[in-house]
């Protein structure tokens, strides 16, 4: 077993990747996230390395130099390796099922979701493995609270100086300030939504350090305060289902705490109505301070995109009961579906957890996973007296699980790293807190080639990622009229990314006259893994030009249905067109009008 110090190392190195990861400013397009996946993967690989660097014998003032990969090797560790594990197991072996039926093609489309899925179940390692002993244990929740804390706090910082209009480049993300447009601050999250589930990350931290006695009632109610205001700024509603539930979960462990009495009731009572009149009164604080805030009436009386997203969600389910449409498949089944639909947005994820794996997995396996979850999560974080002795770590596992399964039922946050990977640690702390065993004996050696090959590969996607952005930055400098290189453009003979390189391809198609049937079923094969409005259009015009005016009216029909907003710029294009070319005349007049909702 690690020495307390390498203990105490893996939780810096996982809790400063944690920090980073909703810290650092880059969002590269079009995986605005990736770097931000890519900080908390290699801290988790890195913490795990640092996990079994040292055997329990060796004296924690030696250098870590001194200890040669043999005698490393050699010693032994112990490691849990739950029962839970079954959980990202069973998706990736119905993923590889998808895969052999043909569901998904190509194969290479599963390699990122698989090592997110192998990634998530290293977590849960981590985490049941670091509650074996107790001590552990709390340095691991208090170091996963500080980074979540810390991360909240310089968030709050950021949001202030995008409000003000300042410009921070590079180390704050610049938004710019209109006062007709409702501004939801980000900070460098880049997402009003996910920020939000951090700053209720922060309350759970908040909540363990006053449970701990680490901060005092007045310190935890001035920042919880703090915290709760930069959730109404982001005017994400999740925070209307969290704050009243984490004041009634909360509320009822004060029975368990030695802080117990009506004054902490009545000043947790007072930041929810605090976090109510400030929710209410956006609209006239922002337009104190200078920006323009969203009111409760246009979230409440606002068009629900994500009806229409449930919707096709339920459909695609009801059409493939079975194994789904296929993992990743839920934008290019909301493209062939989304006509039959009101408006809605076009969306590469069903924004509700349950809907979104029964149409990507079936029903059978959507029941059996959140079944599963739903038995294990009563066991593990609500019946508390299978668990004695272990409170604050236990409640701040809970509050944060609380924070993420609230979260996904209206957004996918467990499809982003820096969410599923910290999530994952959690579980495997509180299923060890539940069913507690010794763990398995492991020899550091095999961990630590795990640690290297997992660095690699790390390395090797990162390289093919650039690739894909090189390809982007190319295609945008041809729309700014520079010469494109034919090069970035063109795909690798492996990559991780090629739908980005038959994007690239895609962009590039001139609608004419006598395309080929191979042409044709090219677009239609790939045309629906991209949405977009542009390429809708441009299918839409493949049709119209080669005979096929049905397909044509029912491609813009989606267009209409799934892009709104731009909507009335192509219905001008297709009019202007249809003066100049009879068949285009023909689809336009079938064409939804103008200011259709």
């Amino acid at each position: 077993m690690a020495s307390a110090k390498e203990g105490k190392l893996a939780l810096i190195i996982f809790a400063v990747a944690i920090f980073f990861s909703y810290a650092h400013p880059y969002h590269i397009h079009p995986y605005r996230t990736f770097y931000h996946d890519l900080i908390i993967c290699l801290g988790l690989l890195g913490a795990m390395a640092f996990f079994v660097v040292r055997p329990a014998s060796v004296s924690p003032s030696e250098s870590a130099s001194a200890i040669s990969p043999a005698s490393a090797s050699k010693a032994a560790v112990r490691l849990r390796f739950p029962a839970l594990l079954a959980l990202p197991g069973g998706i990736i072996l119905l993923i590889l099922l998808q895969v052999a039926l043909g569901m998904i093609t190509p194969a290479s489309f599963v390699a990122l979701p698989i090592l997110y899925l192998l990634l998530f179940a290293l977590a849960i390692v981590f985490g049941s493995s670091l509650a074996l002993e107790q001590s552990r244990l709390d340095m691991a929740v208090s170091a996963i609270a500080l980074a979540s804390l810390l991360a909240a706090s310089v968030s709050l910082v950021f949001q202030h100086i995008q409000i003000l209009g300042l410009d921070a480049t590079p180390f704050v993300m610049y938004i710019a300030k209109d006062p007709h447009i409702a501004m939801r601050p980000y900070a460098n999250v880049a997402q009003p939504n996910q920020l939000a589930l951090l700053y209720f990350f922060a309350l759970a931290g908040l909540w363990h350090f006053y449970r701990t006695r680490i901060f005092s009632g007045f310190s935890s109610a001035a920042i919880a305060a703090l915290l709760l205001w930069g959730a109404v700024l982001t005017q994400s509603r999740i925070g209307w289902i969290l704050v009243p539930l984490f004041f009634a979960y909360t509320a009822s462990k004060l029975g368990t705490s030695k802080r117990k009495g009506t004054p902490i009731i009545i000043a947790m009572l007072a930041l929810v109505i605090l976090y109510a009149v400030l929710t209410f009164c956006l609209p006239q604080i922002s337009q104190a301070i200078g920006f323009s805030g969203g009111s409760v009436a246009d979230h409440v009386g606002g068009r629900s995109e994500r009806t229409g997203l449930w919707q096709t969600a339920w459909q695609l389910a009801a059409q493939h009961p079975w194994l789904g449409v296929g993992w990743f498949g839920f934008g290019p089944g909301q493209v062939s579906v989304g006509a039959d639909f009101t408006s809605s947005t076009y969306a590469e994820h069903a924004h509700n957890l349950p809907l979104n794996l029964a149409a990507e997995l079936g029903w059978p396996a959507t029941i059996l996973i959140m079944g599963g979850l739903c038995w294990w999560f009563y066991q593990t974080c609500i019946r508390t007296e299978k668990s004695p002795g272990k409170g604050a770590a236990l409640q701040f596992c809970t509050l944060s699980l609380f924070a993420v399964g609230v979260h996904s039922m209206v957004e996918f946050p467990l499809w982003y790293a820096f969410v599923l990977l910290p999530v994952g640690v959690l579980m495997g702390m509180v299923h060890q807190l539940r069913w507690p065993t010794a763990g398995t004996v492991v020899r550091p050696g095999i961990v630590l080639s795990g640690f290297v090959i997992g660095c690699v590969l790390m390395a090797a996607i990162t390289l093919d990622y650039q690739r894909v952005v090189t390809g982007f930055k190319s295609i945008r400098d041809v729309s700014s009229g520079f010469e494109s290189k034919e090069k970035f453009l063109q795909k690798p003979a492996f990559t991780l990314f090629p739908q980005f390189f038959e994007y690239f391809k895609l962009t590039r198609i001139k609608p004419r006259e006598g395309m080929s049937a191979e042409e044709i079923n090219y677009m239609e094969t790939w045309a629906p893994r991209f949405g977009f409005v542009h390429i809708l259009n441009i299918e839409a015009e493949v049709y119209a030009l080669n005979g096929q005016p049905k397909k044509a009216t029912r491609t813009l029909l989606t267009l209409q249905r799934l892009h709104p907003i731009p909507y009335p710029e192509y219905y001008d294009y297709w009019k202007a067109k249809g003066k100049e070319d009879p068949r285009y005349q023909t689809v336009f007049e079938t064409m939804p009008a103008r200011d259709a909702p």
